[in-house]
């Protein structure tokens, strides 16, 4: 069996100015949020009444802004209900406020503060896409939506793609554990003869997983630089092989299914666990 390097052993390490962009962060969420959030029991009602909903998305990652995102045209279409997003919600980019939202002509910006989730009153074993569709009494696929229709790469076309990123949440996730990078790379020597590897080098940030699999595994790579361009990929591809992150739940919006590489216990992930994806728990 072929020896892996050791350079899965190494850890990425913070330095003082991602200490510094963390904390930002905490700050930010913490001014941003209503000083008396409505709990769910309550605004589904409010809404109704009002027969307009302000949504504030509390997190800024690419999934966190896809969970929200089938309410606008459902509220409308099912109950009359105007959505609008808030200015105040969390960004990690202006590019996914742009994709998700900018595209999505149900919805108007505001500079209102607004509701998001808290105090849910059931969310047990299901997405947050199916909790939101239940507690607005929506008829849904408990799928997020996007309004971007993406193009055929031929360099892509009937290949197999793995993107091995994994955003801010791959440390609570366990992806920058050195016994995933192990399995990772023994899972894809063993199960996938040739595949072409995602890379994001636009983010300017080290994807130590993206390095290993170059290293142990040298693949052809392709490189993305837009969210539009990942979801171009996503579609063009014929298999693919995610991390649990934002391209796992915007493959869902594109109703593809994709095969995602876990090292997480279940329980945590089931807020982001789609039907349709193939789960791969590398434990």
């Amino acid at each position: 069996m072929p020896v892996i390097s050791e350079h899965w052993k190494m850890r990425p390490k913070h330095n003082w100015y991602s200490k510094l962009i963390r904390k930002y962060y905490k700050l930010r969420v913490g001014l941003t949020k209503p000083r008396n959030p409505i709990p769910d029991s309550h605004i589904f009602e409010k809404a109704e009444k009002e027969r307009r909903l302000v949504i504030q998305v509390p997190f800024g990652g690419l999934g966190d802004h896809l969970a929200y995102s089938s309410l606008p045209e459902l509220l409308w279409n099912q109950k009359g209900i105007n959505a609008f997003i808030s200015n105040k919600s969390v960004y990690r980019s202006k590019a996914i406020r742009d994709f998700v939202w900018g595209l999505n002509p149900y919805v108007t910006f505001t500079n209102e503060k607004g509701w998001f989730i808290y105090k849910p009153s059931e969310h047990a074993c299901s997405t947050i896409d199916e909790y939101l569709q239940k507690l607005f009494k929506l008829k849904g696929d408990g799928c997020p939506k996007v309004y971007y229709k993406p193009n055929l790469i031929e360099q892509l076309r009937e290949k197999t793609i793995v993107d091995p990123s994994c955003g801010a949440a791959g440390k609570a996730n366990g992806y920058f554990e050195p016994d995933f990078y192990r399995r990772l790379i023994e899972y894809l020597r063993s199960n996938i003869r040739d595949f072409v590897l995602i890379t994001h080098q636009h983010t300017g940030t080290k994807n130590q997983i993206e390095k290993l699999i170059k290293t142990e595994l040298n693949p052809d790579c392709y490189n993305v630089t837009t969210i539009e361009g990942l979801a171009d990929a996503l579609f063009s591809a014929n298999n693919r092989y995610l991390l649990h992150s934002g391209a796992a739940s915007l493959t869902v919006s594109l109703n593809l299914q994709s095969n995602i590489l876990n090292y997480i216990k279940p329980s945590t992930y089931n807020s982001f666990k789609y039907r349709i994806n193939n789960y791969i728990d590398l434990m």
